[in-house]
């Protein structure tokens, strides 16, 4: 996957390129805009006729530069004559002109048209010289304009689910807690379901090749039931210290989904130790937490607890299908930069995680990779266009927090830290995070306008019922994901690759831009 983020480097040229962008980012430059469009992608190509005198004056200050830096023969540095100079370094004088003058002029152009670009701007084509004078054609991906009216945003109808919190509910949260401090003791006995396990394990493939990533060494873990597929975990119940188990399971190919593998597994126990659960009384309650000081004081806290994350867990499925609503409704360009740079991440974020159990996504191969790559950038084009929607419906409803709005979430985080909110709000300006917990509160109250601007049915599911519905929303978001990613597969091999050209079928692809971006407006790097 290619981040276009990381082209802008290549055109940084020496320092005082760089010091010439500062110095002069605030200067007018008279220019004429002679072609302009928009294309696929959320980005505008534009070509500009610079104003002659304009150029001229920055030339002859490019060409003193140079005159400080190279050496003609005959003269000390800085005292060869101008026009001697002009002369030999001409071509590159226009070169480097034209370079330093690229971000001031995307900056007055993306001010004229009221633009707001996401990327720095990428140089397409370039002419100048004496006669026709010069021609600069940009390129810029920009924040997609999105038509937002009041009928757009009405009559959103959704369904989400309300789990009910039953006394076996809270009972099964009681048993989880004490699941959650077991001792863990060797046993001569069979391994019973949950118990800790040490044990040896060797995995191969088809055609008997080792697979490394899941081989393991003297391994003791307390989560077979999750780490294992369910086929191995079952066969090893029963099974006592220096015993083996050997069996096969068919599970999806990594290199074909569309096809099962026999996966063989092998496994030695080298000792078994029984989960004993702690007695479920009140010096366990104060064992969970001291400000509990019985059971039913422990019961009370996980209600009201678990009350306040279904609260929450509710508003979440209702704003995940309003937006889904929403993405349907409003057709607009993504732009490919934020949906590179968001799947990147979520693949960095993967290989993070993969790290910490000694593993690395180059352990899977290249179709997997490949695979799972382009999934995360299907799932990052739905992240990106919520995202968008919504900061678009935050403008369109001139979304702003009054001070009661700030006071009342202040109040909110310092009753969960058990803190006064002037001293919440002092540890937030201290830590430079006031403007980010402003954001975040414009995000709620955005959502909260959303909401209230549709209408949400809920749905009564015991707690069981909703985690089917969510293996099955799972199943099938990972086989569209899935899909698309194989569609994404095949259309970049499917192709001879001098006529590769992207999904978006655009003309202007951004993995084929020229390989010298220039730096972007230093004000705009946070974009």
């Amino acid at each position: 996957m290619v981040d276009i983020l990381d082209n802008t480097a290549n055109l940084a040229g020496d320092g005082s390129t760089l010091a010439a962008v500062l110095e002069k980012k605030s200067e007018k430059i008279g220019f004429e805009v002679i072609e302009e469009e928009r294309i696929p992608g959320s980005r505008v190509r534009f070509k500009v006729k610079v104003a002659d005198s304009d150029f001229e004056a920055r030339m002859e200050e490019t060409l003193r530069e140079l005159s400080r830096q190279v050496r003609v023969p005959g003269f000390r540095p800085g005292k060869a004559p101008k026009n001697l100079l002009r002369r030999s370094y001409e071509p590159v004088a226009r070169e480097e002109t034209v370079k330093r003058m690229i971000p001031r002029l995307a900056q007055l152009f993306s001010e004229e048209r009221n633009l707001e670009p996401l990327t720095q701007p990428y140089l397409l084509t370039w002419k100048s010289d004496a006669t026709n004078g010069t021609t600069v054609e940009l390129a810029l991906e920009v924040h997609p304009d999105i038509q937002l009216t009041d009928e757009s945003l009405a009559g959103v109808a959704v369904e989400a689910h309300k789990i009910r919190l039953d006394e076996d509910y809270i009972e099964s949260r009681v048993e989880k807690l004490r699941g959650e401090n077991a001792t863990f003791v060797p046993t001569e006995e069979g391994y019973q379901s949950k118990d800790g396990l040490l044990f040896t394990c060797e995995v191969s493939g088809p055609g008997g090749y080792r697979i490394a990533e899941r081989c393991a060494k003297d391994y003791y873990s307390t989560r077979i039931e999750d780490e294992m597929p369910e086929q191995v975990a079952a066969a090893l119940v029963g099974k006592k210290k220096g015993e083996r188990i050997s069996l096969q399971v068919e599970e999806v190919s990594e290199v074909n989904p569309n096809i099962n593998d026999i996966v063989h597994y092998e496994v030695e126990i080298h000792e078994v130790k029984r989960r004993v659960l702690p007695t479920l009384d009140d010096e366990f309650a104060k064992d969970v937490n001291d400000k509990f000081a019985t059971v039913e004081e422990l019961r009370k806290g996980l209600r009201e607890d678990l009350t306040r994350q279904e609260e929450d867990r509710q508003r979440e499925e209702a704003l995940m299908e309003v937006y889904g609503v929403l993405r349907d409704r409003l057709n607009f360009d993504l732009p490919r930069a934020l949906v590179d740079s968001t799947a990147q991440r979520s693949v960095y974020d993967m290989e993070k995680r993969l790290n910490q159990y000694g593993m690395s996504l180059r352990d899977m191969g290249e179709t997997v990779i490949q695979n799972y790559a382009a999934s995360m950038r299907e799932q990052a084009r739905v992240n990106v266009k919520n995202h968008l929607i919504m900061r678009a419906v935050s403008r369109y409803l001139a979304v702003k927090p009054t001070e009661a709005d700030i006071a009342a979430e202040l109040q909110k985080i310092a009753d969960r830290a058990g803190r006064k909110p002037l001293a919440v709000r002092a540890q937030l300006e201290a830590k430079k995070q006031w403007e980010p917990f402003i954001a975040d509160l414009v995000l709620r109250l955005t959502n909260d306008a959303v909401l209230s601007r549709g209408t949400v049915t809920y749905k009564d599911t015991t707690i069981s019922e909703f985690e089917e519905i969510q293996r099955k929303r799972q199943e099938d978001q990972a086989a569209r994901l899935r899909g698309q990613a194989e569609k994404a597969h095949d259309h970049a091999h499917g192709h001879d690759h001098a006529h590769d050209h992207d999904h978006d079928h655009d003309h202007l692809p951004m993995e084929t831009l020229p390989d010298a971006p220039v730096i972007g407006d230093p004000e705009n790097d946070d974009q």
